[in-house]
């Protein structure tokens, strides 16, 4: 009886002291888990790296390859550049102002080449509609009495109504006209006008070889250049405003010299309002009040021509005055509003 007894109590104690095999399955998952959470981060690493490496590159190959372009662009423009004046420097005179032309083209949307015949621009280029009065183009005439390139608004009362349909584009109001000048001799022979311009340099570099061009042919055949004096417009010239008129020839050549800088500041001035603030032109026409809308630019301008011009000659005339009230309110003073001072002599 106490054999059998011993032999259970010892049978039974191997199973209760043998160690739980399950504790140490956590720890290998969590190891399996850390080791695999490691491998993916290395690789993403690896991935993102490689992936910047791969940009960069492709930015540095893209970076060379437009560089490349440019320059390309940039040799292509001289050398088209330099192949039109070569042409215009060999070319004769009656094919000077067509290869201008055909030269400025690249540069602008629109281009057209006037010669000048008794007060009249005549078309060379580029304008199919009947010649027309330098008297319809202030714009022009600035651009001529300066010698220098102009820009204006497209629009009829500066450039005339056949050269402003050829320039502009049907609802837009805001177009550029760019004038330059082809001077031969401190004579304008011709001029070319262009809007939609991209570049404006390139088209002042081949007037100037086309001018020296023409002005080297003609010292050669030594022939003056066919260009009228297109600063002397009117032969009266207004006592005021509102006076009578007085003969050009009866001013002295001093005078003479300072009406035509006069005539030129006027019309620059008031080319400029239209073109910089023509929001502020549009609002004070609609409203009859000119003068309010643009009162300190006005009285800017008046103070500048009253001290250069009015308080230098005795017989000067208040071109400011006509110029503002041509251009801007095209020719009702009503336009001006109450409040416009008038004509200062």
């Amino acid at each position: 009886m106490h054999e059998s007894t011993g032999r259970e109590a010892r049978l039974s104690e191997p199973a209760s002291s043998s160690p739980a095999p399950s504790a140490a399955a956590p720890g290998w998952r969590d190891v399996l888990e850390k080791h695999c959470s490691a491998l993916v981060d290395e690789l993403a690493l690896r991935v993102d790296s490689d992936l910047r490496r791969a940009v960069d590159a492709e930015n540095a190959a893209g970076e060379e390859k437009l560089r490349r372009a440019c320059d390309d662009a940039r040799r292509s423009q001289a050398e088209a550049l330099n192949q039109v004046l070569r042409r215009i420097r060999t070319s004769a005179a009656d094919n000077v102002l067509a290869l201008l032309a055909e030269g400025c083209a690249p540069f602008a949307e629109r281009v057209v080449v006037l010669v000048f015949e008794s007060n009249q621009a005549v078309h060379a280029a580029g304008l199919e509609t009947a010649d027309f009065d330098l008297a319809q183009a202030p714009a022009i005439l600035a651009a001529i009495e300066s010698r220098d390139p102009v820009v204006s608004v497209v629009s009829a009362a500066e450039l005339s109504p056949a050269l402003a349909k050829a320039l502009g584009k049907p609802g837009d109001d805001a177009a550029k006209a760019y004038l330059f000048p082809v001077a031969a001799r401190h004579s304008v022979m011709a001029m070319l006008a262009a809007s939609g311009v991209e570049l404006s340099a390139p088209i002042e570099l081949l007037c100037g070889a086309a001018g020296m061009r023409l002005e080297t042919q003609s010292s050669q055949q030594g022939q003056q250049p066919q260009t009228e004096q297109l600063l002397q417009l009117a032969p009266d010239v207004p006592a005021s405003a509102t006076g009578e008129p007085r003969s050009w020839d009866d001013l002295t050549p001093e005078d003479q010299k300072l009406h035509l800088q006069a005539q030129r500041m006027a019309r620059v001035r008031v080319a400029g309002m239209r073109l910089d603030h023509a929001s502020e032109l549009g609002r004070g026409a609609d409203a009859g009040d000119i003068y309010g809308a643009l009162r300190t630019e006005i009285d800017a301008a008046r103070d500048q021509f009253l001290h250069t011009f009015l308080s230098k000659s005795p017989t000067m005339v208040d071109y400011l005055h006509l110029e503002i009230l041509r251009s801007l309110a095209h020719g009702d003073d009503r336009m001006l509003g109450y409040e416009y001072p008038g004509p200062m002599v």
